[in-house]
């Protein structure tokens, strides 16, 4: 009787050993021991609901992470296949609040070291016999990612579960980092379907400090952070979107967004509405003055001097005008100035509703242009010689000359000219202005562009204002026509520079030609105007003077001249290969020029042909790039626009610890360089001289 009693006891206390399995072992993969795993039921059960809280752990070693819901740019989300389980309907994952993580320039979102997932899993019924039976597929990652299986098993009644405070404890911690959802209109999610980006405004309702956002919903796209603002309103984030198979397609989805910091977490849904969606990195005050300071300094950019030159070589030339002539014929070319950066502006207009890429300069992309361009200064030179008055149809009656009669249209189309010759110049303030003005709606546009035009025409604003500046120049005398000479000296370099950007689609016979006939023109007319004496002497003496410079030259350039180098080797611009490169452990310099931008030139020359720049980026771990915007690019300009520039020069640098790049500005410098390449590499550069 009693060895039967024992065996009844045993049975029993086996039978409940089944019953009340409430927790798996520990769990791991021997191809993969740096992670572990364990389900662990809390014993409390909901019978309203029928549901049961639990809790995944997670444990990983060293710097072994795993994924979020929706893990970004990489990675896979932790799953459980629940196939073979009976009494079991359904399983709600709750995910706590993940970390940012960076690698060559991609965006992850997941846990690191350990994490504790709370699961609510939902039961057909509290009395019968349940058994859970799944396969919980997780995908760890360090510098490699490793997709493992870890199949379970447990059997239990509901209704005989008993509470487990271990498990309790760390279920409601881990439910603590859960982002609450938020409920009620206190979210407005706007997709811009053009520019691919998502904002998301949030009402004001929380003292946020330095807040996450994250975005989840389609499991193709992506969603990168652009932007975050916080004001007495609320939040605002923008985001870019990017599908692997395409455009996402976004209208019409409930999105889910969390918001967390140290303090809170919610979590906010939406339905997406179709809107337009503008950066707004700088305030409205600090781009006007940038649009200002842009626009005065192109008047001592060297492709607008010589109008400037023309200028005052008509008020020279009449020094006993009236005041208020002095002043209507300036302020008649600050006209000009003005109405032909509203006609730039409808011209960009007129290329970004029809789809074109948009840019400053990007006229001098069409050859048509610069040979117009040729034609005109070519005229302006000759006409600075006295030869002639270029004439307008005689129904216009004036002249586009720099005569001191009282009709204007002359002066006003000088500050046109001014404007046109320097959209191929990029001056310090004006990249931001522009930026911001060819990537933003109509009306920021024509307010950026006539903020451009107001700094540009200060100068002559203030000869108007104040006529005396223009009396107080020197008497006219026989210095004049020196200097009217070095005018059209000017202007004629001008339009040299502007017959070699022809190369590019003129055969070199034909340019020839041209630079010729050009020079020879000029000659004659230089005769006419002085006598051929005069002219002999001159050729004389410049020929003189060349060729003892250039003995001069040749006998000590050992100590004082070199040659500039050649020897770089430049790849054309290939994002993928970029990325590549930096994976690889190399430095990337991007230079974006064209042919046609003098302050490339200016950089090439004076920066990156100059040590010690040019040393450091002859080192083996440098990679060069080079983005050719000589003639229209789409490659080159979604380049450009993906970093918010809309003209050339841009240069970038990337490395293994800047993977999305460090953008440097318009002129270039030593130094900036050297810290971009030392910040890039995550390391302390040295270039030596």
């Amino acid at each position: 009787m009693n060895i039967l009693l024992r065996l009844m006891l045993l049975f029993s206390l086996a039978f409940s050993t089944m019953v009340f399995a409430q927790s798996t072992a520990w769990l791991s993969s021997p191809q993969h021991p740096p992670a572990q795993v364990r389900l662990m039921l809390t014993g409390e059960l909901d019978a309203a609901t029928q549901r049961l809280p639990a809790v995944l752990q997670v444990k990983l070693e060293d710097d072994w992470k795993t994924y979020w819901r929706s893990p970004g740019e990489g990675g896979v989300a932790p799953s459980i296949d629940w196939q073979g389980s009976s009494n079991f309907e359904s399983a709600e994952w709750l995910w706590p609040v993940p970390q940012r993580y960076s690698l060559l320039g991609l965006e992850t979102y997941g846990y690191q070291h350990s994490v504790d997932f709370p699961l609510l899993l939902t039961v057909a019924s509290l009395t019968q016999a349940t058994k859970l039976q799944g396969v919980l597929t997780l995908s760890t990652c360090t510098n490699v990612c490793v997709l493992t299986d870890y199949p379970f098993s447990l059997d239990f009644i509901p209704e005989q579960l008993r509470v487990d405070s271990e498990a309790m404890y760390l279920y409601n911690k881990a439910k603590v980092a859960v982002p609450q959802v938020v409920s009620g209109n206190n979210s407005e999610f706007i997709w811009d379907a053009n520019q691919q980006r998502l904002q998301v405004n949030l009402a004001k309702g929380v003292d946020w400090q330095q807040p996450t956002v994250l975005v989840d919903g389609d499991p193709d796209t992506t969603f990168k952070l652009l932007q975050l603002e916080q004001s007495a309103n609320g939040l605002s984030a923008i985001f870019n979107g990017e599908n692997w198979l395409g455009e996402p397609e976004l209208l019409g989805n409930t999105l889910k967004v969390s918001v967390f910091d140290k303090q809170h977490a919610y979590e906010y849904h939406a339905t997406v509405q179709a809107g337009a969606v503008m950066l707004e990195s700088v305030s409205w005050f600090k781009l006007l003055a940038f649009a200002l300071l842009g626009g005065i300094i192109l008047n001592i950019m060297p492709c607008v001097l010589p109008v400037l030159g023309m200028k005052l070589s008509s008020v020279i030339a009449a020094p006993h005008q009236q005041q208020a002539h002095i002043r209507r014929q300036f302020v008649a070319s600050a006209a000009g100035i003005v109405a032909s950066f509203w006609l730039l502006a409808g011209f960009v207009l007129l290329l970004k509703f029809s789809g074109q890429a948009v840019g400053w300069g990007v006229q001098f992309q069409q050859p048509w242009f610069i040979a117009f361009m040729v034609l005109v200064t070519g005229l302006f030179a000759i006409n600075m010689l006295g030869a002639f008055d270029i004439s307008l149809p005689s129904s216009w009656q004036t002249r586009l000359a720099t005569s001191g009669d009282n009709n204007y249209l002359g002066h006003f189309l000088q500050g046109m000219f001014a404007t046109l010759l320097a959209t191929p110049c990029s001056a310090p303030f004006l990249g931001t202005a522009v930026a911001f003005a060819l990537g933003a709606d109509t009306t920021s546009l024509l307010v950026i562009f006539t903020a451009l035009a107001l700094g540009m025409a200060l100068p002559w604003l203030l000869v108007a204002a104040f006529p005396r500046l223009a009396q107080a120049l020197p008497k006219p005398g026989k210095w004049m026509g020196t200097v009217k000479l070095i005018f059209a000296l000017m202007l004629l370099l001008t339009c040299l520079w502007l017959v070699s950007l022809l190369a590019n689609y003129v055969a070199t016979p034909i340019l020839l030609a041209v630079v010729t006939l050009l020079l020879l023109v000029f000659v004659l007319i230089l005769a006419k105007q002085h006598g051929a004496k005069v002219l002999l002497i001159s050729l004389s003496s410049m020929v003189l003077l060349g060729g003892g410079v250039a003995l001069l030259g040749a006998l000590t350039s050992e100590r004082w001249a070199k040659a500039l180098p050649t020897d770089l080797v430049w790849q054309p611009l290939q994002q993928s290969n970029i990325a590549e490169q930096v994976k690889q452990g190399n430095v990337v310099f991007v230079d974006v020029t064209a042919d046609w931008c003098i302050t490339c030139k200016a950089n090439k020359v004076g920066v990156i042909l100059q040590n010690p720049t040019y040393s450091l980026l002859k080192q083996p771990s440098t990679r060069l790039v080079k983005g050719d915007w000589t003639k229209p690019s789409n490659q080159v300009s979604t380049f450009l626009q993906s970093y918010q520039r809309f003209g050339v020069p841009f240069n970038i640098v990337y490395g293994p610890a800047a993977p999305q790049g460090i953008a440097l500005p318009v002129i270039l410098s030593h130094q900036a360089i050297e810290q971009a390449f030392a910040q890039a590499a995550g390391s302390a550069i040295r270039i030596q001289e």
